[in-house]
């Protein structure tokens, strides 16, 4: 009996000294919009493009910190393309006050939906390649473009589309701005 006491004892002690198991992911909230992040992943709550009318921003994430810094195109989250670094990953989603025509949400994201956009045109010394697309959900109507440093790794870019992936959008919310367009 004693021994089962000990041994008992010993397996409790060595599972005190092992560390929490590490969450693979967090969940990030925008504008009725919830997406998985994983570890290294984060978002922001400042917007990145305060002067942009419709579109507007409603979930951004990236691989680095984001801040917002007065660019000269109020369409492109400028600074935090300047900001992406060479192995960073970046993605946002802005969303349209009004039907426009777009596609529904694609079975699958990844990365042979659409093409670059003209951020490049607004920001020509950051260095990355872009892919913009976009998609209706519930009722909604948004724009995305995910962005990688030219040195991107494959694990990184798969988590991108991932988070895309685990997109859930909140059918309730509807943006409270006049659209154009």
């Amino acid at each position: 009996m004693r021994w089962l006491a000990l041994l008992a004892a010993l397996l409790l002690a060595g599972c005190a000294d092992d560390d929490p198991p590490r969450p693979e992911t967090s969940t990030a909230h925008g504008r009725g919009v919830t997406a998985a992040l994983p570890v290294g992943w984060q978002t922001t709550r400042q917007n990145l493009m305060p002067n942009l009318g419709d579109p507007r921003l409603a979930f951004v994430a990236a691989t680095y910190p984001l801040q917002y810094r007065e660019r000269d195109c109020a369409h492109v989250p400028g600074s935090a393309l300047e900001d992406l670094g060479p192995t960073d990953a970046f993605i946002d989603l802005e969303e349209r006050a009004r039907p426009s025509g777009l596609p529904p949400r694609p079975a699958e994201f990844g990365p042979e939906l659409g093409s670059r956009s003209e951020a490049s045109e607004c920001v020509p010394q950051a260095r990355f390649l872009d892919h913009w697309f976009d998609f209706t959900d519930n009722g909604r109507h948004f724009h995305v473009r995910v962005a990688f440093g030219p040195e991107t790794s494959a694990e990184t870019r798969e988590e991108a589309w991932s988070i895309l992936e685990s997109l859930r959008i909140d059918p309730a919310v509807r943006p409270d701005w006049t659209g154009v367009g």
